[in-house]
């Protein structure tokens, strides 16, 4: 999965040539916030190209589409592609929304011969009805795999002022949501917008992974670094987790359900943390998959 997904506006050339170059797990081509009201259809004309010449430099492709039903639907037409791996939708507040979006970008799979469900969904949470409705939200679709969580606007509709309280709390809240529909959190409590601080960003970034969250979005290059450093898991977090699955291999060749580690108690859920972290080293091939 992605520690690190960095936006940039298709339409942007400068920011589009070095975008491969940035060490994010995955771009997110901009069709909404990062392009102005009159130059939305000159983006979509712009999306193809830009997704091929990405997928070309071997870089994971996302398209974040508008909110609003009728752009939003031009978006999907020029944003389903071969090589593109996901949607970000934003504003996501019911689960009507999702299953429009489903349902388009399946015919529009079935219309281009791309594989089915080839393209995944990662729903955007921004507001206090999505926050109280994640669950349902989550729930919509087989497609979706990650959720995310747009502060600006959620603290825009809670007429609310950003605080460490309230932001680790609503992102606690979407990352239990996401878990409980078996879907990946990339959530960080900080505002993306806060780019002259972005040792506060890492700290909300390792706040965000104490609660469960595997990555997050980024503006700027310089979050990118950061997310990919907090969620990279370190040689001496890889080589406890392994420590801890031969604790437990040896504890039930003897019989036993339950083993110590230097005066812990090794049980079922650490195994199942120090596997999934051992998982996770694989993917990003810090470990050998044999």
């Amino acid at each position: 999965m992605w520690r690190s997904t960095l936006f940039v506006p298709v339409l942007e050339e400068r920011f589009l040539a070095k975008a491969s170059t940035r060490q994010a797990d995955a771009i997110v081509l901009d069709l909404e916030a990062g392009i102005a009201a009159g130059r939305k259809a000159e983006a979509r004309a712009a999306l193809p190209s830009a997704i091929e010449r990405l997928c070309a430099q071997n870089q994971d492709v996302m398209v974040r589409i508008n909110m609003l039903w009728r752009p939003a639907l031009h978006d999907i037409e020029y944003a389903v592609q071969a090589g593109v791996k996901a949607i970000v939708i934003p504003g996501c507040e019911s689960r009507s929304q999702i299953e429009a979006v489903d349902a388009v970008v399946g015919e529009l799979e079935v219309e281009k011969g791309l594989p089915n469900s080839q393209i995944c969904l990662i729903p955007i949470i921004e507001s206090s009805r999505g926050v109280r409705d994640a669950d349902t939200v989550l729930r919509a679709s087989d497609r979706i795999a990650c959720a995310a969580f747009g502060i600006e606007d959620y603290l825009s509709d809670m007429s609310a002022c950003p605080s460490i309280e309230l932001l680790t709390m609503t992102s606690l809240s979407l990352a239990e949501a996401a878990r409980a529909a078996s879907v990946i959190p990339l959530v960080i409590p900080e505002s993306l917008a806060n780019l002259s601080d972005l040792d506060a960003f890492e700290a909300a970034a390792r706040r965000g992974r104490q609660m469960g969250s595997e990555g997050g979005f980024a503006v700027h290059p310089g979050q990118v670094e950061r997310l990919n450093r907090v969620f990279t898991p370190a040689p001496e977090e890889l080589e406890i987790a392994k420590r801890i699955i031969a604790t437990a291999r040896e504890a039930e060749a003897a019989g036993k359900g339950a083993a110590r580690l230097d005066g812990r108690m090794i049980d079922l859920p650490i195994i199942i943390r120090a596997k999934r972290l051992l998982d996770r080293g694989k993917r990003l091939g810090l470990l050998s998959t044999e």
